[in-house]
């Protein structure tokens, strides 16, 4: 059994991914293995070729999310530790390792440890991201969601980048893995993984000093490009997230917060499409509070 298994879902980024495999072939530390959940319409072949003696999972799936790939790793797997990484990030030698080590010398309650992401289409210079607060932060009474995954300050999480964290394997199997309810660009898929946890008891680590980067390759994965479309899948997954962890009492502002947000925006760009495509965003992402309080009002049974 390995001591860790690290999860790729991929999906139209056949170039990226394998030299993200060239990157897991050269890593110092080597008692993992690699599942590559592979949601192309046509496999890909050889993945194992860069990674030497690694042994390699190749899971097929219809393209159904990175969440959904994931999940499939997650309950498949043997490992004690699940480390995520995206399909088109680099890493150095000893990235695996730094995430094993960092969880085997936590106490339990910690379930997750977030990795730095380096993003360098973000432009910012290392002074920028080195001088950044604390970060990410969920607040309950708005419902808004903060990042800083760049930053160097460590500090207890309330969620993780997708893109570089790991976590216990029993952990994620006691939440039920990723929710797939988070669609289209599968916005807040990880706030939602991450305030799970913290509710079940668990704490999640920002640790800067394991760190990638992510070179954010514009085809392939969840990408939904357009804006209009964007922009909708943006609030309907953010009222999803608010109406499974916000308090109630907050809803109106984030109404408020998600109706200047859209507008805005469609002002900045001039283009009514996002306006039309945000508020039905909005729209949908509040009836996930009408559906959760119908499901209450039914002593919790199935709609």
């Amino acid at each position: 059994m390995p001591a860790v298994s690290v999860i790729i879902p991929t999906r139209g980024r056949d170039a990226c991914l394998r030299q993200t495999l060239v990157d897991l072939g050269r890593q110092n530390f080597t008692d993992f293995d690699v599942w590559v959940v592979d949601q192309n319409d046509a496999p890909l072949t050889g993945l194992g070729a860069p990674l030497g003696k690694i042994p390699i999972h190749h899971e097929k799936m219809p393209p159904l999310g990175s969440h959904a790939g994931r999940n499939r790793a997650i309950f498949k797997t043997q490992a004690p530790i699940c480390v995520f990484v995206d399909d088109d990030v680099r890493l150095d030698g000893g990235f695996v390792g730094a995430h094993q080590q960092a969880l085997a010398a936590l106490d339990t309650n910690v379930a997750a440890v977030a990795g730095r992401v380096i993003q360098p289409k973000d432009g910012l210079s290392e002074r920028e991201m080195q001088t950044r607060g604390r970060p990410a932060r969920y607040n309950r009474i708005l419902g808004t969601v903060s990042g800083n995954f760049f930053g160097t300050r460590g500090a207890f999480v309330d969620h993780i980048h997708e893109c570089n964290f790991s976590a216990r394997t029993s952990a994620l199997r006691e939440i039920g893995g990723f929710s797939e309810e988070f669609k289209g660009n599968a916005y807040f898929e990880g706030a939602d993984l991450a305030l799970k946890l913290i509710e079940r008891g668990y704490r999640a680590l920002y640790r800067p000093e394991i760190a990638l980067t992510h070179l954010q390759d514009g085809a392939g994965g969840n990408r939904v490009a357009e804006k209009a479309r964007h922009t909708y899948w943006l609030m309907r997954n953010q009222g999803l997230l608010n109406s499974l962890h916000m308090n109630p009492l907050g809803i109106p502002a984030f109404a408020a917060y998600g109706l200047a947000y859209v507008l805005g925006k469609a002002l900045v760009n001039r283009d009514p499409s996002i306006a039309r495509e945000g508020l039905r965003g909005l729209r949908d992402g509040l009836a996930y509070f009408i559906k959760k309080f119908l499901f209450w009002r039914k002593g919790g049974r199935e709609l």
